[in-house]
């Protein structure tokens, strides 16, 4: 029961930071390419847009990623995006150039503000699944530990030691799948590296 409870629980709880990492790496990508987009856009529309999108990764990056570990979301970020996007779509099309720099600008924040929108929903959002299955693993991790008991152990000292050891592994593991609810700053977290870099990749040119 304890091993196909905790197999289960595993693969739940991992795959919700490995989707929020996921989300976290297409957003900052979409965050690139928009930066790169905007620097055919005219002054001061350039600068500003830039500054914006600057703005957005460090702030994602050192303010709302802890706020999203603690479960709760950060209104600044999405109004970035919809400056940033009301900016593109202002943008004036005289020439080819400037038509396929708004539909990609266009395009780069749709895909920045749906990861991040989902990035949030899965970092705030409750999953009572999960929560069962965590607790039926503590539950039956306790009930592995106690049937030796149950059934008589002797106190023999290899038996003492056998029963130590299950409990200090058993221990483990639920420590180890506790963390696992921590998917943003836990042992396991995903952490904000790809915004980081992201914001190293849009500096402005010296």
């Amino acid at each position: 029961m304890f091993t196909v409870v905790l197999a289960f629980y595993i693969v739940f709880a991992w795959q919700l930071g490995a989707d929020i990492g996921s989300s976290a790496d297409t957003e900052s990508n979409a965050l690139i390419d928009a930066y790169r987009q905007a620097q055919y856009m005219p002054e001061p529309d350039r600068s500003a847009v830039q500054a914006q999108l600057r703005s957005y990764a460090a702030r994602v990056s050192d303010t709302e990623w802890g706020l999203l570990a603690q479960g709760e979301a950060d209104p600044r970020t999405a109004e970035i995006i919809a400056t940033v996007r009301d900016d593109f779509a202002a943008l004036p099309v005289t020439d080819t150039v400037s038509q396929y720099t708004r539909e990609n600008g266009l395009s780069d924040m749709r895909v920045v503000d749906e990861n991040h929108r989902s990035r949030v929903d899965l970092a705030t959002s409750s999953d009572p699944f999960n929560d069962v299955l965590l607790g039926a693993t503590i539950v039956a991790a306790v009930l592995m530990v106690a049937f030796p008991l149950l059934v008589g152990i002797s106190a023999r000292p290899t038996n003492l030691a056998v029963l130590g050891m299950l409990a200090f592994m058993v221990g483990t593991t639920i420590f180890l799948s506790i963390q696992l609810t921590h998917p943003l700053d836990g042992l396991f977290g995903v952490g904000p590296d790809a915004f980081g870099e992201a914001l190293d990749q849009m500096q402005p040119a010296q």
